[in-house]
């Protein structure tokens, strides 16, 4: 046992709980009811060793499923079993119908087993099937003692025993395999869809671990863990400024825009404007800046969202493809406004809150910044978590402000805000989350709908206090008119005092 030298679980992300891996000859409980992908996690445990450089041949230990099944639900998965059998790097065995007078003859069938392969990791599925096989629990105890805490350890190989939880019971497992257990993982099932199964790291000797409920899900790849985006303090800062895209709204932030880097709210109601603002601010860059951006809605499809662009006079063809060129054909680039420069491009982005909990968008929403590099982001409709997640909305707002202020990508976040009182921000208590705080609302005069907007904060600017009289228009979208009228003092006095 050397906890210095790890090898990796398989499971995309787990390693990463665990300070990179398990330590090279622990034995790992994996503890969960039935159908929270305990056997998966075994197999690409052990999928991984054989796969790895050097390889680490495995055997797996089967009280509770044919080797049939087993081979085929794993190749569906993506991991070919018999392949490293027929290699003699693998070993299945099979013992469903084990009985207690042939227990003896098991163990040294497996000894023999490992030793014929130069096993390194063994997985023994599950230690549950395996104890109804004994005829009293002292007895049990013994052989599991002897044989995990002592000879697996003596032959260096790193074994996962999964144990069965009953439903209703809280407890991990008997007592006798948690005696000889360095780390204990437990698997449950989730709420939904977005979130079938959770992770959680119980203990693992000698290792700072992850406390934390992960989500997991079952995929054709195997087992996933979606990893939380990392909260940070310290990140870059920039001075520079970046255009809202709002005809007249610069002008009113010191006359400059918003500070590159920085996250904002658009919070108002629905109707209000907040997807107009946002798909401004993100077609502004792309269109005369040539800064790549993305549009990640929550709410609608990409057909929807093109839609709306082609409403306000966008050529959607225009922003979300590269301009292409004669010279491209012959020098095989993409070239931008300025020779040599790749064009930018509007990427949209959409996600079904049903399928994607949020570690999962916050992921995906990663790989598409690493990979497309935007300049501008726009997050529209994080409020849609707000039905399943409420007390986790603080805490997934946190985490989406930590991964856009790392990459330096100046983001725009639409909330939806009900307007009981015209001044009141939002029920849920992010807006100190954010650098930027913007407050879109209806008011009624004189029979008439207007629609009015109050900069609340800004980031290292002197702010113009009006409140702003706005209109939505097919030739230039969201428009700032000018302060409100006379007219409105008597009516926002009023509402204040309410």
């Amino acid at each position: 046992m050397d906890l210095d030298q790890r090898i990796s679980t398989g499971v995309p992300n787990l390693d990463s709980l665990v300070e990179g891996g398990i330590p090279r000859g622990f034995t790992i409980m994996v503890a969960g009811n039935s159908g929270t992908g305990k056997t998966i996690l075994g197999s690409q445990f052990l999928y991984n060793g054989l796969t790895s450089e050097p390889d680490e041949p495995g055997v797996y230990i089967s009280f509770s499923e044919s080797k049939s099944q087993f081979y085929a639900t794993s190749k569906k998965l993506g991991m070919d079993f018999q392949k490293f059998e027929d290699q003699a790097s693998f070993s299945y065995l099979d013992f469903v119908s084990l009985a207690n007078d042939g227990i003896q003859d098991a163990f040294e069938e497996i000894l023999a087993a490992i030793r014929s392969i130069n096993a390194k990791r063994i997985v023994l599925d599950s230690f549950s099937a395996l104890s109804m096989s004994f005829t009293n629990r002292i007895e049990s105890r013994i052989t599991v003692q002897v044989f995990l805490g002592k000879i697996m350890r003596a032959e260096g190989i790193t074994t996962l025993i999964i144990s069965e939880i009953p439903y209703g019971s809280n407890d991990l497992g008997n007592g006798i395999e948690e005696s000889v257990a360095d780390a204990v993982i437990k698997l449950e099932h989730g709420p939904d869809n977005a979130s079938p199964i959770f992770l959680k790291v119980l203990k693992m000797r000698g290792t700072a671990i992850n406390r934390e409920k992960h989500v997991c899900s079952i995929t054709s790849k195997g087992l996933t863990l979606y990893p939380k985006q990392r909260i940070e303090m310290d990140f870059p800062t920039s001075e520079k400024r970046v255009s809202s895209g709002i005809v007249n709204l610069d002008e009113k932030i010191d006359g400059k825009g918003l500070v590159e880097g920085t996250l904002s709210a658009i919070i108002g109601a629905s109707g209000s404007g907040k997807s107009t603002f946002a798909f401004q601010f993100i077609a502004e860059g792309v269109r005369k800046h040539n800064e790549s951006g993305i549009f990640c809605s929550l709410e609608d499809s990409e057909g929807e969202i093109k839609r709306m662009g082609k409403g306000f006079g966008y050529n959607m063809n225009d922003l979300v493809s590269n301009v292409q060129s004669q010279e491209e054909d012959k020098k095989g680039v993409v070239l931008g406004d300025r020779e040599g420069e790749q064009s930018a491009r509007l990427s949209i982005l959409s996600y079904n809150h049903v399928d994607y909990n949020p570690d999962a968008f916050i992921a995906s929403l990663e790989e598409n910044i690493k990979t497309k590099k935007p300049k501008r982001l726009v997050i529209d409709g994080l409020s849609i978590y707000e039905h399943r997640y409420k007390d986790d909305l603080h805490d997934i707002t946190e985490r989406i402000s930590s991964l856009v202020r790392r990459y330096q990508v100046t983001t725009l976040v639409t909330l939806l805000g009900a307007q009981k009182n015209i001044f009141q921000v939002t029920e849920l208590n992010l807006s100190p989350l954010f650098n930027n705080v913007i407050l879109l609302r209806f008011v009624e005069l004189y029979g008439r709908m207007k629609r009015i907007m109050m900069i609340l904060k800004v980031s290292m600017s002197h702010q113009d206090g009006a409140i702003l009289e706005f209109v939505i228009t097919k030739d230039k979208g969201l428009e700032i008119v000018g302060p409100i009228g006379d007219d409105y003092t008597g009516i926002f006095s009023g509402i204040a005092r309410k």
